[in-house]
């Protein structure tokens, strides 16, 4: 079973393969007729197409190569002629039947050449070779199966040989010819389109040739791009014949000419381009005629360009140290891109030191390195590294000769932002000779330093590329084999510019009318060029105005003893500086008071400050003194709670009672107090009626409800619970009481709350009650805390009064109370439910 599953998977896949592939080919319902299936390329072809159905009125369409290249109306027949030119062509017929396209057939085309008549042949053994190779050169591509048989005859001993060429050559055993003989060669080539022949004459006596030659070695010497070829032969001495060519650009063969410069040793005449990639072939030659076949390619990296010419190289030398070393900076140049191929890989320092040398390396993006030596180090040679190669050694002397130094008769700026500088050997005639040259140094600063090496004939040099505004130290030295002279200095300017700032002051009072003002020479780089004067400015202190001017040379020392014209008045001294490009601006300016006795020198912004300091501290303390005294008064601190519980919520300010700490709890625990003992007469009280009340929300306050007991008398002074100097302010509000009805409100009061009928301390005076118009919340009791008005009128009883005097009747017990909507009272604490009497 698995064996037919397999099989039938063979054979759908087989299928599907060919359907992909194009094995099913073009069902035809007609005949496309042709000429000749293999046709010459570029001639003319006619194409019939024929279609088995004949109806009237179809329309037929020829395609060629894709493309419909023909249309027509008939029945079942159409003609056309077409020119095939490409090798590979493919007809199609088709026909339209209702709207829709149909294929009557198709047929597939093959062009091409007939075969060239052969030319080029050859053969050719070696001196030891066992066989004879043949070979042909096709000059011409057929694009057709093309067959080439080769025959060999002799008349004389009626010897024919045949054999095929395949891929445009073919061998043969070298036993099979006579090779005292000459033979007659036939040469047939043959295809589709036609036949061509040939003849030619072999003669293996003829066709011998020197081995083929190989190519051992390529090399350069010293840098040139001319390559020496090493090669070997097996026939000896042999004349050598080169040819070369590019792989990357393509090129063609190329004879080069070479130089013999012993056995199996050639040197090539032309110079390759650096880091290119090229093929060498080498052949011998016995005659013109007669040479050996080019050997393998041999394939060869041209080299870059190394570095011809030295360094240009300089040194610092700074003094030597304790232990007799001497720190030396060598400089050096870096190469230009012109100067060499290939890659910089590193520099190399040589020096030599007690007969043993001594190697530092340096990368390659590194212009300079220092070195502590001893002075018996006498020079230093420096190497640049490269891929290709290694630069000459560039020495630089570390010896001092002892020599004067040249005079430097000219330095000055020039055009273009250089400087000329002029020297002059004249007075050393017996240094002339041995001079090889000068080295001009230049730095604005000791990390920027530039040099020029010049030749011995110089006298002047223009140094460029120096930055205006920017002092430029100048250095000149002989250079001679045994070392260097002594430096000539010099110091210049390429361009100067206005100075950046003026010169700080200091006064020194030197007597009653005379102050001495002195100024600090300018920074270096805040001059711009070589200061010339000093302008010394008096101005008034008071308005700014100028009092007077004095400009001094810049030879004289910078002081100046100077008059006061006026003691009395304050003045400022500014000083700017002067040089070839003009005035620069004023220093900072420096003060001296009249009003203070030897105060001179002191800055105008510093004299100010100190001025102000002070005076934002005194003014910043004032308010703060102020409210920290304010806050040691009780009544301000009970306003301001009054000013935060009226724009603050409720419950937050509720003090509720504490009943530990009461004055009731307190007087009850107190035996000796003997007014709060039992009453006389023990009896409950009679009712009274209760009258509800309706707080108005226009205004919530009310003087509290007051209990009168039948006790003893007993004068009372009357004090005040709160004294103080503070009268609360009224607030504009819904509700204003005027002077009339507050004074008609106190009186009223005054006879309610007579001092006969409040027991022992609980005087009140009601001058001391703050009234707080507007709707309260809280209330304030007579302790200073915090109350809530809902407890005061838990406790609001309606009054009864008499019909006769109006009086409250002390017998009864009646609860006197005022509107609640006129005023508001100060509750005391409440007792606990156990005792015998309530007081509110």
């Amino acid at each position: 079973m698995d064996f037919i599953i397999g099989v039938w998977q063979v054979v759908f896949l087989f299928l599907f393969n060919c359907k992909l592939c194009g094995c099913y080919g073009i069902v035809c319902a007609g005949i496309v007729m042709v000429e000749s299936d293999i046709i010459r390329l570029g001639t003319n072809l006619t194409v019939r197409c024929q279609s088995d159905t004949e109806r009237c009125g179809r329309h037929f369409a020829i395609d060629f190569n894709g493309k419909t290249i023909f249309e027509k109306m008939d029945c079942s027949f159409v003609q056309t002629e077409i020119v095939v030119n490409k090798p590979r062509s493919r007809v199609l017929c088709r026909v339209k039947e209702n709207e829709n396209w149909h294929i009557v057939c198709g047929k597939d085309l093959t062009a091409g050449y007939p075969p060239p008549k052969p030319t080029k042949f050859n053969c050719v053994t070696h001196r030891h070779s066992i066989y004879v190779n043949c070979s042909m050169a096709v000059t011409t591509e057929t694009h057709l199966s093309t067959n080439y048989t080769v025959t060999f005859e002799h008349e004389r001993t009626s010897q024919s040989l045949q054999y095929e060429m395949k891929n445009g050559h073919f061998s043969v055993p070298r036993s099979v010819f006579n090779e005292t003989l000459t033979y007659e060669v036939h040469v047939k080539g043959h295809n589709e389109l036609g036949e061509a022949n040939s003849a030619f004459t072999f003669s293996v006596s003829n066709c011998v040739i020197p081995s083929t030659p190989e190519i051992t070695k390529v090399e350069f010497n010293n840098g040139s791009f001319s390559p020496t070829i090493h090669w070997e032969s097996s026939d000896g001495s042999l004349k050598p014949s080169l040819r070369f060519r590019s792989v990357h650009k393509n090129q063609d063969w190329v004879l080069g000419k070479v130089t013999e410069l012993q056995d199996g040793v050639i040197l090539m005449q032309e110079s390759l381009e650096p880091l290119m990639s090229y093929v060498l072939e080498l052949r011998v030659c016995v005659n013109s005629t007669n040479c050996s076949m080019w050997s393998h390619p041999f394939k060869i990296n041209s080299p870059g360009i190394a570095p011809s010419h030295k360094l240009d190289v300089w040194r610092i030398i700074k003094k030597k140290d304790a232990r007799g070393l001497q720190d030396v900076t060598v400089l050096w140049k870096p190469y230009k891109s012109e100067d060499y191929t290939g890659k910089l890989l590193q520099y190399k320092l040589f020096y030599e030191e007690k007969d043993k040398v001594h190697e530092k390396s340096c990368s390659a993006d590194v212009t300079r390195h220092t070195i502590q030596l001893p002075l018996e180090v006498a020079k230093i040679n420096v190497n640049a590294i490269t891929s290709v190669g290694s630069s000459p050694s560039a020495p630089v002397s570390l010896t001092y000769t002892g020599k004067p130094a040249p005079v430097i008769t000219y330095l000055s700026p020039a055009p273009g932002g250089s400087v000329r500088l002029d020297w002059d050997v004249t007075p050393y005639s017996g240094v002339v000779e041995r001079i090889m040259g000068f080295v001009v140094q230049w730095q604005q600063s000791p990390v920027h330093l530039h040099w020029k090496r010049l030749a011995k004939d110089s006298n002047y040099t223009f140094l460029e590329g120096l930055q205006g505004g920017v002092l430029y130290n100048i250095s000149l030295y002989i250079e001679e084999a045994s070392g260097v002279s002594d430096p000539a200095f010099g110091q210049v300017y390429s361009k100067e510019e206005k100075p950046l700032t003026g010169p700080d002051v200091s006064i020194t009072p030197v007597e009653e009318k005379h102050v001495l003002i002195q100024w600090d020479e300018l920074e270096e780089e805040k001059r711009r060029g070589f200061v010339t004067n000093y302008t010394i400015y008096f101005q008034r202190h008071t308005d700014n105005m100028l009092i007077q001017s004095t400009t001094l040379p810049h030879t004289l020392p910078r002081a100046l003893n100077w008059k006061l014209l006026d003691p009395q008045e304050s003045f400022d001294v500014m000083v700017s500086a002067w040089n070839s490009a003009g005035e620069g601006p004023k220093g900072a300016a420096a003060t001296c008071y009249s009003d203070r006795r030897w105060t001179c020198g002191k800055t105008v912004s510093d004299y100010t400050t100190d001025r102000m300091v002070p005076g934002f501290c005194l003014v910043a303390a004032i308010p703060i003194v102020i409210l920290a005294n304010l806050m040691y008064l009780k009544c301000v601190r009970q306003r301001m709670m009054k000013m935060c519980m009226s724009m603050g919520v409720t419950w937050l300010f509720e003090n509720l009672p504490k009943f530990d700490d009461s004055n009731a709890i307190k007087l009850l625990k107190d035996e000796s107090y003997h007014p709060w003992g039992p009453l006389p007469v023990d009896s409950d009280p009679p009712l009274t009626p209760i009258e509800d009340v309706t707080p108005s929300w226009g205004r919530q306050d009310s003087y509290p409800t007051v209990l009168h007991e039948d006790v003893p008398q007993t004068p009372m002074e009357r004090e005040s619970c709160i004294e103080c100097p503070y009268k609360p302010q009224r607030t504009e509000g819904v509700y204003e009481t005027t002077e009339e009805e507050l004074k008609e409100e106190e009186d009223q009061f005054h006879s309610l709350l007579s001092p006969i009928h409040l027991p022992y301390d609980l005087s009140w005076d009601i001058s001391s009650i703050p009234v707080i118009p507007g709707r309260l919340n809280s209330i304030l009791p007579m302790d200073g805390s915090l109350g809530s008005l809902s407890v005061l009128e838990s406790f609001l009883l309606t009054p009864h009064t008499n019909e006769n005097d109006g009086g409250v009747k002390e017998d009864e017990r009646i609860v006197e109370t005022r509107n609640i909507e006129q005023s508001s009272f100060i509750s005391q604490t409440v007792l606990p439910n156990d005792l015998e009497s309530i007081f509110i």
